[in-house]
């Protein structure tokens, strides 16, 4: 504030001085008197600078309360704007409902998130649950049945005993696929501070330990995306991979992360078992999952699969989207 009270008063001053002696240059006759009456009447000089001050103090003052004032205006206002009154200034009146009406499209889009965030969460749930029951819990019901079978049956002869046994392990070897492709589905859904590459070669690592079949996994190592966009990609590789180890019975799955012009490919292919996309299977939770969050991320996914033929899922999205 001192700062510009000092340079309003310099530049008032000078601008004073300069106008003053431009109109005594202007009353002379010529340059030379002008020179003379300056030097030679140094009372009119000291009358010249006094005159040249006082103008520009009266002027600092002026501006300086002009300006407290105007401040102390636009500071009520926009105290009452804040408090949702209505001011006499209709440019602070529009910013001020304008300011209001973002809050509240902020508040509705934030509480439209948690709503989504929690349809997610129960939706998630309910299909663990389903699946839980219409594979896992059916198959350990179906080996304790057999199990039940054996024991009781003391004319199995050594040979049928085997093959009920054999049965049973096969049942519980299935079973074992299903919770651990669960657990995986159930891992964190964020980096939690690793690269996009880091996470997925730690999902990979993981399912490889998991399964006899051999992965292959290629990607680029400057592949640059935002947080949000990687999370997804992330989230998209679990639902893929947890696919992969509970339906594909693959021996061979394929794995590329790679740049593609202005867009990022994800791709996944396996020599398992495939399916039909026609079929209703082919619109499940999962995939459904993957192709939402793909558009989510303006990409798009396409799934090539037919019995006995493996299948070929890949994601495209684009570098620029967020």
């Amino acid at each position: 504030m001192k700062e510009s009270v000092f340079k309003t008063f310099f530049y008032s001053f000078f601008t004073s001085l300069i106008s003053i002696l431009l109109v005594v240059y202007t009353l002379s006759t010529t340059s030379h008197q002008f020179y003379e009456n300056l030097t030679s009447h140094w009372r009119s000089l000291w009358i010249i600078f006094a005159v040249s001050a006082l103008l520009a103090l009266s002027f600092t003052v002026f501006n300086y309360l002009e300006n407290w004032r105007i401040e102390r205006h636009f500071s009520r206002d926009i105290s009452k704007a804040m408090k949702g009154l209505k001011v006499e200034n209709p440019d602070i009146n529009s910013v001020s409902q304008r300011i209001q009406e973002l809050t509240k499209q902020l508040q509705d889009a934030t509480r439209e998130d948690t709503v989504k965030q929690v349809e997610i969460v129960t939706e998630e749930r309910k299909r663990i649950s389903r699946e839980l029951h219409d594979s896992v819990s059916q198959q350990l019901f179906a080996a304790t049945m057999i199990l039940s079978g054996v024991v009781g049956n003391k004319k199995l002869s050594s040979e049928q005993m085997t093959t009920q046994v054999n049965l049973v392990l096969k049942i519980l070897h299935e079973a074992q696929n299903e919770m651990r492709a669960l657990l995986l589905h159930l891992r964190p859904v964020e980096l939690n501070g690793k690269s996009l590459i880091e996470g997925i070669g730690g999902l990979v690592d993981e399912l490889q330990a998991k399964i006899s079949g051999k992965i292959s996994w290629v990607y680029d190592n400057d592949i640059n995306l935002s947080r949000t966009v990687e999370d997804n990609i992330f989230r998209i590789m679990q639902e893929l991979l947890s696919n992969a180890l509970r339906h594909s019975k693959a021996s061979n799955i394929n794995i590329s992360l790679l740049n593609s012009g202005n867009n990022v490919i994800l791709k996944v292919e396996d020599d398992g078992v495939g399916f039909d996309t026609n079929q209703t299977k082919s619109a499940s939770y999962g995939l459904k999952n993957i192709r939402e969050r793909s558009v989510l991320l303006g990409g798009d996914a396409k799934i090539i699969s037919a019995p006995n033929q493996g299948t070929s899922i890949e994601i495209r999205i684009p570098k620029n989207e967020y």
